[in-house]
């Protein structure tokens, strides 16, 4: 019999688990359960949604999952060792849960600090509750949080073979709604970086020596709070997505700011407050290309959130109409 991971869920909503006395909030992401109480988070990770499992990392295995749950862990309280409070091997005994070592555990669940919702930078930036001054904070701070995990690698990439893969994969994520994004439109966008990668063979072999650690930095998974920029579930959902060029992480939250706010003013901001906090200049030729990619992503993800969240539907279609009009620019 496969393994069902419903028991752990239905016990989770009973809320009486690890101390817990409340009835939590239970949100599904794409590939998570998280139960959100009064001060404690817990998330794990789902073993059965059959579109990640075959097409980015398979969850489904057991160890695997914990695996990636530890490394994810790890890079996440690296980044926000303020919110991230630990993890736990747990099993079930007698209709309860109770935590025991490693081995013998059945399923393992990551304990964070409950942030308020209304500082996640998505919420805020649809409610219009950034300013242009907050996104040059949030870039100063997140080129500074980048040199805690952009350390250098064991071993070289090749940069134009590591964009090959991810336009490959964007081709995979991007048509996994044709209902919202047509074929021949998602096909444009993929066609496009292909062309740009194959046309800067020498520049992208050259940015090589700028490729690192990277992750999953997006404003679903960034929050600010009274002037202060935190990060949070930001390790990539695939193995390769973890290496990658230096500046994806400020590409992909600065598509999000400038497309959710429709301010250009503020990816600029975004993007002074970087090179500040990082200490370098930043090559504005990476408009072309990252911006197109970072959308690529982050429209799939709206759209599928939009199945369970209906009111997600309209944010999708904000952020598709900038691509469709940006991407227009560039043709």
């Amino acid at each position: 019999m496969n393994y069902s991971q419903k028991p752990l869920i239905d016990l989770m909503n009973t809320g009486k688990v690890f101390g817990e006395s409340t009835t939590p909030k239970h949100i599904q992401t794409v590939i998570s359960n998280v139960f959100v109480f009064e001060s404690k988070v817990y998330k794990f990770y789902k073993n059965d949604n059959d579109f990640f499992n075959k097409s980015f990392r398979n969850l489904s295995d057991k160890e695997e999952r914990f695996s990636f749950t530890e490394k994810d862990y790890k890079w996440n309280s690296t980044l926000s060792p303020s919110v991230y409070l630990g993890l736990k091997n747990i099993a079930f005994r007698n209709g309860d849960i109770v935590e025991v070592v490693r081995e013998e555990a059945e399923e393992i669940v990551m304990i964070m600090n409950r942030i308020d919702t209304n500082d996640v930078l998505y919420e805020k930036l649809i409610a219009g509750e950034v300013s242009e001054n907050d996104c040059f904070e949030i870039g100063k701070q997140l080129g500074e949080s980048m040199k805690k995990v952009q350390v250098k690698l064991s071993r070289e990439y090749n940069f134009y073979d590591l964009f090959e893969s991810r336009i490959k994969d964007q081709r995979d994520w991007i048509n996994s709604v044709p209902e919202n994004i047509p074929p021949e439109e998602a096909k444009s966008y993929c066609d496009y970086l292909e062309n740009y990668r194959q046309a800067n063979k020498d520049w992208f072999q050259e940015l090589s020596s700028e490729v690192t650690a990277d992750g999953d930095f997006h404003s679903h998974n960034a929050l600010y709070s009274k002037g202060n920029f935190y990060l949070m579930d930001t390790y990539p959902p695939k193995e390769e997505w973890g290496i990658g060029h230096t500046l994806i992480p400020l590409y992909r939250l600065g598509t999000d700011i400038w497309a959710l706010s429709g301010k250009q003013e503020f990816f600029k901001a975004l993007v002074k407050g970087y090179e500040e906090g990082n200490g370098i200049k930043v090559n504005r030729k990476f408009d072309e290309l990252y911006i197109i990619y970072a959308a690529g992503i982050a429209m799939p993800y709206l759209y599928m959130l939009s199945r369970t969240d209906p009111e997600k539907k309209e944010i999708a279609e904000r952020f598709h109409s900038f691509t469709r009009v940006y991407f227009a620019k560039l043709k």
